[in-house]
């Protein structure tokens, strides 16, 4: 039977796929440039993979795994629709996570395991400083890149990080538009006097914030300062009962249920108000800022309000009026009973 002649480039329409250079065809021979063209044919009419898929609908911005909680509230806010596989399994607790519960249900969350960040296939992968070097090597050599985020002490560390993980997510602008929230809730929570009332954040087991920490900054824009880095005590410092109520602060701000918090001795000290801090506000920078600062600047005015700081009993507080953010929200960003290092 006389072979079937193979088309000549002049029978293929200009700039089809399967011309192949002169050069190719000669060097590969007839029939093998026609197996190379059919394996091109078919590959070409092959339906692209769901990764693919999903890299279309983001725009070719690369997709991200978040193992770390505060990168999971800021991650909500700068990335795109399916941008964002999975977050942390912190913030699927409501009672500890740093984001609304009801935005962080909206996301699969992970335990951080090997196998599970692979079987969704991203392309980057986010965690804390705190990441076991044979688990930044199997990254590394499965062709993941790998970001970490540590701890801001600062508004202004904050702000770096939003804007690093913005430019990861391909989204600058949003990085900048929640950066713009955070200074106006800023802004709006600074008071209108000069005057600064000593304010003791107390954590359970007497745990006190050191100077150089991110509330220790929210409480001086709100009109406070910090009682317990004024006596010489450092991050993570214990501050007992006896201490406080030999040296009470004007106001006690009370970050947790620990029995000590509530000791019935702390009722007797005149001139020294207490009130509620919500522990997820000391967890995370980011758009957790908000309702931080919007909750110190009510502590705030309440004592203004109150010419007798003893009468403002603790039960007569408000817990957390302003909630943590939403994700696009005027509140802030999107958003665990055990915490990572802090």
């Amino acid at each position: 039977m006389p072979r079937r002649p193979t088309p000549s480039p002049s029978h293929m329409r200009q700039g089809s796929p399967f011309l192949l250079p002169s050069r190719m065809r000669e060097g590969l021979g007839v029939g093998r440039a026609a197996t190379l063209l059919l394996a091109v044919a078919l590959t070409a009419c092959t339906p692209q993979p769901k990764s693919e898929t999903r890299r279309e609908t983001t725009r070719i911005l690369p997709t991200i795994v978040s193992l770390n909680p505060c990168a999971d509230a800021i991650l909500a806010e700068v990335t795109a629709p399916g941008q964002l596989l999975a977050l942390s399994h912190y913030s699927a607790d409501p009672r500890a996570a740093s984001m609304d519960a009801a935005t962080a249900s909206r996301y699969p969350t992970t335990r951080g395991t090997l196998e599970e960040v692979l079987a969704l296939h991203p392309d980057v992968v986010v965690d804390g400083t705190f990441v076991p070097p044979a688990t930044a090597a199997a990254y590394q050599r499965l062709g993941l890149r790998l970001e970490t985020l540590g701890i801001a002490g600062t508004v202004e560390e904050s702000r770096a990080q939003i804007r690093g993980l913005a430019a990861l997510a391909g989204n600058p602008a949003k990085g900048e538009a929640l950066i713009a929230r955070i200074d106006t809730a800023l802004a709006q929570a600074t008071p209108a006097d000069r005057a600064t009332i000593p304010a003791l954040v107390w954590e359970p087991g007497g745990i006190v914030p050191g100077d150089s920490t991110l509330i220790a900054e929210l409480l001086r824009r709100t009109g406070f300062a910090n009682f317990a880095a004024a006596r010489g005590l450092g991050q993570a410092d214990q501050l007992p009962l006896e201490r406080v109520l030999a040296d009470p602060p004007r106001v006690i701000l009370a970050a947790g249920s620990d029995r000590a918090l509530k000791h019935p001795a702390l009722t007797h000290l005149k001139g020294t108000a207490r009130a509620a801090l919500d522990p997820r506000l000391l967890y995370c920078a980011g758009p957790t800022i908000i309702p931080a600062a919007q909750r110190l600047a009510e502590v705030r005015r309440g004592l203004q309000s109150t010419p007798n700081p003893s009468r403002m009993r603790e039960g007569s507080q408000v817990a957390l009026s302003s909630p943590l953010p939403h994700a696009g929200g005027a509140g802030g960003g999107q958003q665990q009973t055990q915490r990572p290092p802090r």
